[in-house]
């Protein structure tokens, strides 16, 4: 099971705010912007913050893809309920003009009695 909208949006702000809280950190040190990428407790956040922001893109595509899939289901539904409703009954009790009518129960079944003959083997 997959993390929720809400769930990363929560964390993506957990992650920025401990990424800006390293920047106001390190400029009060006086490090520069060049600097700053240097520092690893600064990459570690900064990539953890790519990682959440990445993990968000792909839930915003499944929520499309599912919300697509939602219509298409529907639409095919509603296009099977409208074929059907075109579509004439057959009549089961009346055969066709052409053809008489064949009766099962008037054949009789066949018997299934073993022949006198040996087995091959």
């Amino acid at each position: 099971m997959g993390t929720s909208r809400k769930l990363t949006e929560r964390q993506i702000a957990d992650s920025k705010g401990a990424l800006d809280s390293r920047v106001e950190e390190l400029q009060s040190q006086g490090v520069t912007a060049e600097k700053l990428k240097r520092d690893p407790i600064w990459r570690k956040l900064n990539a953890k913050n790519r990682q959440l922001n990445g993990r968000l893109r792909r839930v915003t595509e499944i929520e499309v893809q599912n919300a697509n899939l939602i219509t298409m289901k529907a639409e095919h539904a509603a296009k099977k309920a409208a074929e059907k409703a075109a579509k004439p009954e057959k009549k089961a009790a009346a055969p066709a003009a052409g053809k008489p009518a064949k009766d099962k129960a008037a054949k009789p079944a066949k018997s299934k009695v073993k022949s006198d003959k040996p087995e091959k083997k």
